[in-house]
């Protein structure tokens, strides 16, 4: 049907009265799958329409105008908001994967601590006992890293749920991670938002200051923000932790 009058109305040539349904109809799809290239495709066909009906080459790029005003006014507000609605907003900001915790539950601003080197971070599962994290404890931590602006990055459990384990103060961790477990109890999961100049700006190569995600993808993300991104005001490498074990 959408076809249909597109086809009734570039062979008019002199009315463009089915444009409007055809547009509506291509709204209604491209709510459901991204369907720009193929408005492109129906651009140059019109083009070609009326290139064959004898129009002038003038009037051919006005159907095919008319043609893509008419698709793209209408479809790509509809695919914007679907796009809205795929992305989960705890997807953009980073989840409480760890915690066991209602996903769409946002962390209230208060519970976010800023300390004095510019590390932040939320405590979203308390730990249980009495020791505490301090200088010179030996931890394991299971970790999920993101971009600042809540995205993927890498994580424990994609790299065999192998635990990132050091001794705080040992220089095996970066200096934000150092810093943000001090005062975590075994059992406990903190997201720590940590600035550039505290995350990997020793690389990330093996070996250096964890915990390191795997892969090249990966790695590029963060030597991205170490060295475009460093400077810029908000921009954070987050990092949820749990802590598995405490000694």
């Amino acid at each position: 049907l959408m076809f249909t009058c597109m086809y009734v109305a570039l062979k008019s040539r002199s009315s463009y009265s089915a444009l409007p349904l055809a547009s509506i109809l291509m709204s209604f799809y491209a709510s459901k799958m991204n369907l720009l290239l193929i408005s492109c495709t129906l651009s140059l066909v019109g083009n070609a329409f009326a290139w064959s009906s004898g129009s002038s080459r003038r009037e051919a790029l006005r159907v095919g105008g008319a043609v893509v005003v008419g698709i793209g006014s209408s479809a790509l507000p509809h695919m914007k908001q679907a796009l809205a609605v795929d992305l989960k907003e705890d997807y953009r900001q980073g989840t409480a994967a760890l915690a066991n915790m209602d996903d769409a539950a946002p962390v209230p601003r208060e519970a976010y601590k800023k300390l004095s080197s510019g590390v932040v971070y939320a405590d979203l599962r308390p730990g249980k006992g009495d020791p505490v994290v301090q200088a010179g404890s030996r931890v394991n931590l299971q970790w999920v890293l993101r971009r600042s602006n809540g995205y993927f990055v890498d994580s424990s459990e994609v790299q065999n749920s192998v635990p990132f384990i050091f001794t705080v103060g040992d220089g095996k961790a970066i200096y934000g991670i150092d810093e943000g477990v001090l005062g975590m109890k075994e059992g406990g999961v903190r997201r720590i938002l940590i600035p550039p100049p505290l995350a990997y700006v020793q690389g990330l190569e093996d070996g250096k200051p964890g915990p390191l995600p795997a892969g090249y993808g990966p790695r590029q993300q963060m030597r991205r923000i170490q060295s475009v991104r460093k400077d810029v005001p908000g921009e954070y490498v987050f990092l949820e932790v749990q802590l598995t074990r405490l000694r």
